[in-house]
């Protein structure tokens, strides 16, 4: 295969609001919530909002999706509830082209309320439900093995990050990683045996600032010291910074009318995958991130994620060896 995703399992529950009129609901939030909390925000919804649709949802299984969308052998290791939110996220997983297999069927899926303005700016409540349950009897490591790029993103509890670690030190697969700031709020410590084994690793201008206490730009060079060989800095509306051995690489983003920009950083990360598994250089590996996350944004959920025919305008004749 080329690419094994491992990562929280969701059907997102997408709603249009005005944030102006959410009491104590602001824009730019994602966090977990209780049962209870979930229940409360979604009647807020039903009443203030406007549901708009469901979709599958989870960072890595994003990036999985729309890999498998451009035509990627990928695969998924996870959780998914014995309850109709799980067949609905598995059918949506299957329908793409993407290995289910080695997804886990037990309790109830993780939900998320995906709350989007006029503008596509969003604030994201999550119920982890069975996804903080996964263990590492529930990861097939021969699965890995059979793979050139092992994906990771972050759970929000504590046994599944275990599980997760000990997979990552295990495998000799190459690994990309977008920890996001849950596992970067961890700390240097907890994070570096990870860094080391990790390849291409993905993350905000704000997570580097917090892992490093330096800006960016001299952040992500010191942590090239520390193992991993690429490093991409995710700019959001400016674009994105990428670090390697090799240079430095700045890729504006290309502007577009968003409608929902939840997402959009996972199928940048599927695009520059992409690029390194057709084996193109890195700045063109960003390149098409950038466009695929562009791409992205138009719809609501995954519904415009780039199609099979979305690569051919990249790839030329002559391709430039790829560093892996």
């Amino acid at each position: 295969m080329d690419v094994v995703g491992l990562g929280a399992l969701n059907l997102d529950l997408i709603y249009k609001v005005n944030f102006d009129k959410l009491k104590g609901v602001k824009r730019g939030l994602e966090r977990k919530v209780n049962f209870e909390e979930f229940e409360r925000i979604k009647k807020l919804l039903e009443s203030e909002g406007e549901f708009v649709t469901k979709s599958g949802g989870g960072s890595a299984a994003n990036t999985i999706y729309a890999l498998s969308k451009m035509g990627f052998s990928c695969g998924f290791i996870g959780k998914a509830g014995e309850d109709e939110e799980g067949d609905f996220l598995i059918e949506d997983l299957s329908q793409a082209g993407v290995d289910t297999s080695r997804i886990k069927r037990e309790g109830k899926s993780g939900i998320c309320l995906v709350l989007v303005d006029d503008e596509g700016e969003r604030s994201i409540f999550v119920l982890p439900n069975i996804n903080n349950d996964l263990s590492l009897k529930d990861i097939d490591l021969s699965y890995i093995e059979r793979a050139k790029f092992f994906h990771n993103t972050s759970f929000l509890g504590e046994k599944p990050f275990h599980a997760q670690r000990e997979s990552i030190l295990k495998t000799s697969t190459l690994v990309s990683f977008d920890p996001g700031e849950p596992y970067i709020r961890q700390g240097w410590n907890t994070l570096f045996p990870l860094l080391k084994k990790t390849y291409v690793l993905f993350l905000t201008k704000r997570e580097i600032e917090i892992l490093t206490g330096i800006d960016f730009k001299r952040g992500a060079q010191e942590i090239l010291k520390w193992g991993v060989k690429v490093v991409v800095c995710k700019l959001g509306q400016q674009g994105s910074w990428i670090a390697s051995h090799e240079g430095e690489w700045f890729i504006s983003a290309r502007k577009t009318e968003a409608l929902d920009t939840t997402g959009a950083g996972d199928v940048y990360a599927a695009g520059f995958l992409a690029g390194l598994l057709k084996s193109m250089p890195l700045f063109e590996c960003a390149k098409i991130g950038t466009e695929a996350a562009a791409e992205s944004v138009t719809g609501f959920g995954r519904f415009n994620y780039p199609e099979r025919d979305f690569l051919s305008k990249f790839l030329t004749k002559k391709e430039t060896k790829s560093e892996f």
